[in-house]
């Protein structure tokens, strides 16, 4: 329930940022949860694997799944961040001129 929390959270807030600079939000939303359910599987996969080999169990599975959901969120986050607002993309450049 929590994690259910935070990505509503994170999605909010990513909407805000890039509104702010004037694109929509919709996709990079997509983006931010995908991002965030990808690192946790991967994370968990990982920590299954490392949990098996080293002995420690599934502890290590959750532990790197939520290290992987965190990854995906700071992921989501820096590429709002980073999205350049949109009265900053000029017109066109001229075509070229043959002669």
């Amino acid at each position: 329930m929590l994690e259910i929390i935070l990505l509503i959270g994170l999605t909010k807030k990513i909407g805000r940022i890039l509104e702010e600079k004037g694109r929509k939000s919709g996709w990079f939303k997509v983006l931010a949860v995908a991002l965030w359910i990808g690192g946790e599987i991967i994370g968990a996969v990982v920590g299954a694997a490392v949990g098996q080999i080293s002995g420690l169990g599934l502890g290590a599975a959750y532990m790197l799944a939520l290290l992987g959901a965190a990854c995906g969120a700071l992921a989501a986050y820096l590429i709002a961040k980073s999205a350049r607002p949109v009265e900053n993309f000029g017109p066109p450049p001229p075509p070229p001129i043959f002669s």
